[in-house]
């Protein structure tokens, strides 16, 4: 049963997200503040974490009104630099955190999701998927996706493009078994996590892979462009696809 971690300061969001996800037979811990939560992950870190973007740092005293700053977007970034693959999912009723998502998405691209609080509550059940499998969803209605390309192909190297515009051309030729596995990697799982949660022995993921880079045009990528690797250009394809099927 997966395990999730609700961190949202208020009492009535956290008992409606608790009442949903247990419907959905998830385990659900939660926090009312950055604090508490980040004791509850030390404890036993969650497969994913739904996060308010607007959190106090702190549990606040009876009767005061703690501040509630985008302290979520921080604590974030904390969770995955920590735990690289544990999927996590942005909530906020406002627009105007567009831009610190993108810096987010730029630097800890694999499954992170950004929804509207307060939306179509199927939207959470997908986006729950889709990070544990290792993709990025992004609400259409609050992120532009030209935009978030634009951005993050900003960061890119001539050199770098060139290889994710070849392995993003070549996608579509992957059995889906292929494509789950270059999904997982590509959201920092290593081959034996692979292999365990996909049922598999770690040879059979370790020829997984190899096909994978093959058929994305990255298995002689060492040798001919020495300053680049296939992993991290595999990571940055899958962001800019899932970017485009949002």
């Amino acid at each position: 049963m997966a395990d999730i971690l609700v961190v949202d300061d208020d009492a009535f969001v956290r008992s409606g997200l608790r009442s949903y996800l247990e419907s959905l037979h998830y385990q659900v811990r939660e926090a009312g503040d950055i604090q508490s939560a980040w004791e509850l992950v030390l404890n036993a870190p969650p497969q994913t974490a739904i996060i308010d973007i607007r959190l106090p740092l702190h549990a606040h005293t009876p009767n005061s009104t703690p501040p509630r700053e985008p302290h979520g977007i921080a604590f974030a970034q904390k969770l995955k630099q920590s735990y690289p693959t544990m999927g996590i999912i942005l909530l906020s009723a406002h627009e105007e955190y567009e831009r610190e998502v993108i810096q987010l998405a730029q630097q800890y691209m694999r499954s992170i999701a950004f929804l509207h609080k307060g939306g179509d509550m199927s939207r959470l059940e997908i986006a729950l998927q889709e990070v544990q499998a290792g993709r990025t969803v992004f609400q259409s209605e609050i992120v532009n996706r030209y935009v978030l390309e634009t951005a993050v192909r900003s960061h890119l190297s001539a050199n770098e493009i060139f290889w994710i515009d070849q392995a993003m051309a070549e996608f579509g030729t992957l059995s889906p078994r292929e494509e789950e596995i270059a999904y997982l990697l590509a959201a920092a799982y290593t081959p034996e996590t692979i292999a365990e949660q996909a049922n598999l022995t770690k040879g059979s993921v370790d020829n997984i892979i190899s096909r994978v880079y093959f058929k994305l045009g990255l298995a002689d990528m060492k040798q001919r462009d020495k300053g680049l690797r296939p992993l991290p250009i595999l990571t940055k394809t899958c962001l800019l696809l899932d970017i485009r099927a949002q």
